[in-house]
């Protein structure tokens, strides 16, 4: 197991629910990414691992979201036209993997910040901005996928042990007041 896979293990997003770590998207992030966070926990030892992994995490979903919205016009076009020729049934059996490696890493990416009692605003306005990229994409319903994003959120926020702040100085403040 590498490293990547074992902070992942870690912070229990294995048990993810809206995530299949058979599948080949699961494949395809350790792969590329596996390498970077072994040099990251090298370089920086001292910091924690769930930061390096967050740091990893919202990398790979601007790239990946970034990789979405350049190509939205050439995919809706691609599965309109799937669908006009072969059918909706048909069309079906094909698969847009640069819009489901972005779902995959975007669930894992709002996880963790649920797992880090990371704000729910923003982490919102992150699953509605990927939301609204898929369906120009793939299709869909906006906050059907906006909502499965949030699910994800808050069942890391579930599985949190940290109920202590990581910034030394909200540390500080709230110390403040008790």
């Amino acid at each position: 197991m590498t490293d990547l896979q074992q902070a992942i293990c870690d912070i229990k997003a294995n048990d993810l629910a809206s995530v299949d770590f058979e599948a080949r998207q699961w494949q395809i992030f350790v792969e590329h990414n596996s390498p970077l966070f072994a040099t990251v926990l090298k370089v920086k030892p001292t910091t924690p691992v769930n930061h390096h992994l967050l740091g990893l995490l919202t990398k790979s979903h601007i790239e990946a979201l970034n990789q979405v919205e350049q190509h939205q016009s050439s995919a809706k076009a691609m599965h309109q036209a799937l669908n006009q020729e072969l059918g909706k049934d048909l069309a079906d059996n094909f698969h847009y993997h640069d819009g489901e490696q972005l779902i995959f890493i975007t669930h894992l990416w709002l996880y963790l910040q649920g797992y880090l009692a990371m704000d729910f605003s923003l982490a919102n306005d992150h699953a509605e901005k990927t939301a609204s990229a898929i369906v120009s994409a793939m299709g869909g319903d906006i906050q059907q996928i906006r909502s499965a994003f949030m699910a994800s959120f808050y069942q890391g926020k579930s599985h949190t042990n940290s109920t202590k702040p990581d910034n030394p100085l909200m540390a500080w403040v709230k110390s403040l007041f008790k």
